[in-house]
């Protein structure tokens, strides 16, 4: 008995065997010649209804690679993105060395207290630096009570910058001995016995945060700004707050 030899259109660019169903070649894509197949002995020729019917198959299969191929450009575009956030997250912006002074810092609280129980109109002053100083040492104290650090992250410092009608707070952490930074920028204002801090802006590393994101990345300042509580219902209680370059000054209220 013998068995029948299939039908193989050969690929008029690269020479290939292709089956008889196919249009294009498997190999390199170019237009098969299947006017072979009509003088070929036992041969069928389609119908137009077949050849609409699997040209549709065909067509239906490259499309479902197409889409393939988009869903992985869309992946590697999501990756390199990803990696470039990353980079710029971890990349340190220019801030201020940390300083290590044997100096008592300047007992601002106090100074608050003093201003709060003022029944005459008062004005202090407080220096970026003094400012600076008293942060060191007031959360070097309570680090030891409270939870500044968390597994894998460890604090490191917090520290603030004036400029006119702006206050920048940076913490910086560590994750494996990498330093890593989160800043905000906020307007503060005072009333009704509540200091209200409006977020004007931030940055992770060198990557901005737009300041509608600000209020769901609260959370990188919080354990700071908690440890820090005497200090803020002090500041509620005053008059006023000006932020000037470098300065800020603190009026009792009238």
């Amino acid at each position: 008995m013998k068995t029948a030899t299939p039908i193989l259109l050969t690929c008029p660019e690269c020479r290939r065997d292709n089956e008889a169903e196919r249009i294009y070649c498997h190999e390199c894509g170019a237009r098969l010649d299947r006017s072979a197949l009509a003088g070929h002995k036992g041969g069928k020729v389609e119908t137009a209804e077949e050849l609409h019917k699997r040209m549709r198959g065909m067509f239906s299969q490259r499309r479902v690679k197409v889409q393939l191929l988009v869903v992985k450009a869309i992946k590697l575009t999501l990756i390199s993105l990803a990696a470039a956030a990353l980079f710029v997250i971890v990349l340190s912006p220019e801030v201020p060395p940390a300083v290590k002074s044997d100096v008592l810092p300047p007992q601002i609280s106090l100074s608050l207290e003093t201003l709060t129980e003022s029944r005459q109109p008062q004005a202090v002053q407080f220096s970026e630096e003094n400012v600076n100083a008293y942060l060191a040492n007031t959360l070097k104290q309570k680090s030891k009570k409270e939870k500044l650090n968390h597994p894998l992250v460890a604090f490191e410092r917090a520290f603030v910058g004036f400029t006119e009608g702006n206050c920048r707070v940076t913490i910086e952490r560590s994750i494996f001995g990498r330093l890593i930074y989160s800043s905000g920028d906020y307007s503060l204002q005072v009333g009704n016995g509540k200091i209200a801090a409006k977020p004007k802006g931030g940055a992770i590393g060198r990557m901005p945060i737009h300041p509608e994101l600000m209020k769901y990345v609260g959370f990188l300042f919080g354990d700071a700004v908690a440890v820090m509580d005497r200090e803020r219902k002090l500041l509620s209680k005053v008059g006023s707050l000006e932020l000037h370059d470098k300065q800020v000054v603190v009026t009792s209220a009238q």
